[in-house]
Formats: structure tokens, sequence, C-alpha cells
């Protein structure tokens, strides 16, 4: 395992978090900024709490003021217990509905390890924080930080506007950094995926009109506000997309294979998937089939 620190601005670095699972290297990251109040977003799995640490040892960060949640996801949230005992006067910023499940999470756990198996065990279990280091995002008020709440890929999801820059959890799908500025930006709509609710936290986002988004996965890009219209505009067209392919494939056991070959070929902004890594390749195969898992629920719920 290691982490490797990217420099955006003398302020704002990507705390690129690698666990030991093949083809999950550049995909775990912790925003840091570290400014005025010093924050970081989303700590990572308890498993890359020890790299984390180390990395803001490095960086000379020896307190933090926020520590801000997007979401509860054992990949963003999990080593909460061991970040937050280490910098021990910092606020935990969490949507409401998040906290209970922080405070007590054995259940959280249980659900992640019945969600994503060996994948949940090797994160690690997530260790308790108490009620007192919370604050709701509903209620948090700061003079450079703003909440917004965005459900969709998450009930309980919240991105975070901060001093210029969209710190936007998986509100926005996921975009990978690919080869010669190429573009990779899928959904993540995993069950239960309510469309609706999720298109109006994008619409919300884009009225916030950002320069920068920050993404949960992974890095930054410079075209905040385009990037979120194309992930508003790929979500209808994923819709559409499967919708027909159900229909053809029906329940057929090979019917998230045939789905994925088909928006790997029709939806532009997966072009960049041809440049990653075989690993990678694996691991995105798997979360699009996760996703187009989620529309399959909606679908047949509408």
């Amino acid at each position: 395992m290691k982490y490797e620190i990217i420099p955006f601005s003398d302020h704002l670095y990507l705390i690129c978090l690698e666990p030991p699972i093949p083809g999950f290297d550049h995909f775990l990251g912790t925003w840091l900024y570290k400014g005025g109040d010093p924050f970081i977003v989303d700590p990572g799995p308890k498993v890359t709490s020890g790299l984390l640490i180390d990395a803001l040892t490095a960086l000379d960060v020896k307190q933090l003021s926020h520590i801000l949640l997007t979401h509860i996801h054992i990949d963003h949230a999990g080593g909460i217990g061991e970040i937050a005992g280490h910098f021990g006067d910092a606020s935990i910023i969490c949507h409401a509905d998040g906290i209970p499940h922080l405070v007590k999470p054995e259940k959280l756990y249980e659900g992640s390890v019945k969600t994503l198996g060996k994948t949940a065990q090797i994160y690690g279990p997530i260790a308790p924080v108490p009620e007192n280091r919370f604050i709701p995002a509903q209620g948090f008020s700061h003079p450079e930080i703003t909440p917004i709440i965005t459900p969709g890929h998450a009930a309980h999801h919240v991105s975070y506007m901060a001093n210029g820059h969209l710190f936007a959890g998986e509100a926005g799908g996921v975009s990978l950094p690919v080869k010669e500025g190429g573009l990779y930006l899928r959904p993540a709509t995993p069950p239960r995926f309510f469309m609706e609710t999720y298109v109006k936290s994008i619409d919300d986002l884009i009225r916030m009109n950002p320069a920068t988004i920050c993404y949960g996965h992974f890095g930054l890009r410079e075209d905040g506000r385009a990037m979120l219209e194309k992930n508003r505009a790929q979500l209808f067209l994923w819709k559409e997309t499967i919708a027909k392919a159900l229909k053809d494939h029906g329940e057929n056991t090979d019917r998230y294979a045939a789905i994925t070959r088909l928006l790997l070929e029709s939806d532009p902004n997966l072009a960049g998937f041809s440049s990653l890594d075989e690993a990678t390749k694996e691991r995105e195969r798997g979360f699009i089939k996760n996703s187009i898992m989620g529309f399959e629920g909606y679908l047949k719920k509408s």
C-alpha cells in the first residue's frame, strides 16, 4: 500500500490512497484544503487510514478544523474513526441521516460486506465515533464552506462548495483521468436508484456554476459545470439505452455484459475506457454493472 500527494495549488491537494486491491490505484482519494481553516473531504476506508495520516504529516498538517463527509459509504467514510481520533479537535460534517450509522456502525459494515463482499472486508470494519463530534450538514454554517444536499448516489449524499471548488463526491458521477486528455465519465447509480432525485441534485449543482469539480473518484476537472451537464445528459442516454436493451434481453443471465458492451459502444463519455489498464477495466466493469442494476430497478418500478 502507498499514498501519493497530488498538488493542484498552494492550498489544494489530492491524497491518493492505494488499498491492497488490484485495479484500485488512483481510485480512492482524500481532498485536503490547507488554507485558513484546513479541512479534508472523505477520509477513505480504514485500511488506508494510516496512509492518510502519514500523507497529512508529510504535508505538515498538525490540525484540521473540519472533516467533510460527502456520504457514509465504506470507501469514503470507513476510516472516520481513526482519522477523527487522530485529529481530536476537528468537527465532522455529515448528512443528519448518516450520523447514527457512524455512531453505531455495525449494521453499516455488515451491509457493506453483504454488498461488496471481499472488497469491504479488505477495507476493514468501521470504528464508532462519538455523536458529539458531528455537526449535521443541514445546520452547518461557515463563511467559506457551503453544504449542498445532493441525494442520488446515496440518500444521505452531501456536496460542498468551498473556496471556489465543488467537492462533489459521487453526485456528478465518476471521472477518471485518462491518457492524452481523453474522457472517462460514468454514472454512479447503484441500487436503489431514483433518477428524478439524482437529476434534481445535478441541477442544483449546475446552478452553483462551479468552475472546478473535485471528484470522489478521481481527480479535478476545470470544466466543472460542463462535466455536470455531461453527466446529466448521460443519465438520460443510459436510461434510454438500458430500457431498450432490457426489452431485448429480458432476464437473460448475460444481459449485464451485453448492456455494458452496448454502453461502451454508444456513450462517448466512456471513450476513455479503452486506454485504461486491464485491472482498472475489470474494476470498472463491476461498477458499470452495479450502475446498470440501479437503472434496472428504477425502470421496473417506473
